[in-house]
């Protein structure tokens, strides 16, 4: 006679287990992934976070150097308004004084046998018409007006300058009319650009008889 064993329940009991173990199993998965998703998020927040402060903290910067910049170029208009408001006070000193020193050098400059009869000025360029006993006297003028100088004690009238030389002799054009020395390179000529326009002898322009009637433009230096 066989023995036979019923083995349904035993089979049973591991399909029971094997499911809790199953379970267990996608449960640890189901938290595993949380706890992963979590920190995931949490290193993401964290990250957002500390952008969203560098962003803020930049555009804080941003607006401490704009305002900077603001300063920056408020100074630079004040200063270049200073530098206008300077610039037009030089230009009405060098109007009060420039005629006055320009007269004082056509004196110097014109011979005995020339008379000026009018001159103009305008922005330094100066034109000068008048008469001459002859063309020498014209040609001595413009010689004349090639020799009065600037230097470090005014107006003068350059007597001596040798070629090779580093020093020129000056008669200074003040009362004592004292003749002094100095460096060539303190030396600098009061006309420029002295150019002969015109010279004509007889009635042209005024000249009676042989004198010579003349027109000659320059540029006088009044900024030293």
């Amino acid at each position: 006679m066989m023995i036979r064993i019923n083995l349904l329940p035993v089979r049973q009991v591991k399909k029971r287990e094997l499911g809790r173990q199953v379970l267990v199993l996608f449960g640890a998965v189901l938290l595993l992934a949380g706890v992963v998703n979590y920190l995931w998020y949490s290193h993401r927040q964290d990250e957002w976070s500390r952008r969203h402060a560098q962003i803020a903290d930049t555009e804080r910067r941003i607006a401490e150097l704009e305002k900077v910049i603001g300063e920056v170029n408020n100074i630079n208009k004040r200063k270049k308004e200073v530098e206008d408001k300077l610039k037009i006070l030089t230009e009405l000193r060098k109007g009060r004084s420039g005629p006055v020193r320009l007269l004082d050098a056509l004196a110097t400059a014109t011979p005995k046998k020339v008379w000026i009869t009018e001159f103009n000025e305008k922005s330094n360029l100066v034109k000068i018409t008048g008469v001459g006993v002859s063309h020498d006297d014209v040609a001595e003028f413009m010689r004349s007006l090639s020799h009065v100088v600037w230097t470090p004690k005014g107006l003068g009238r350059l007597i001596e300058q040798k070629s090779g030389q580093t020093s020129a002799r000056v008669e200074l054009l003040s009362e004592s009319g004292a003749i002094d020395e100095f460096g060539v390179g303190e030396v600098s000529p009061f006309f420029t650009a002295i150019e002969l326009r015109r010279a004509s002898q007889g009635q042209e322009g005024g000249a009676v008889g042989k004198q010579v009637s003349f027109e000659i433009n320059l540029q006088a230096n009044y900024a030293i």
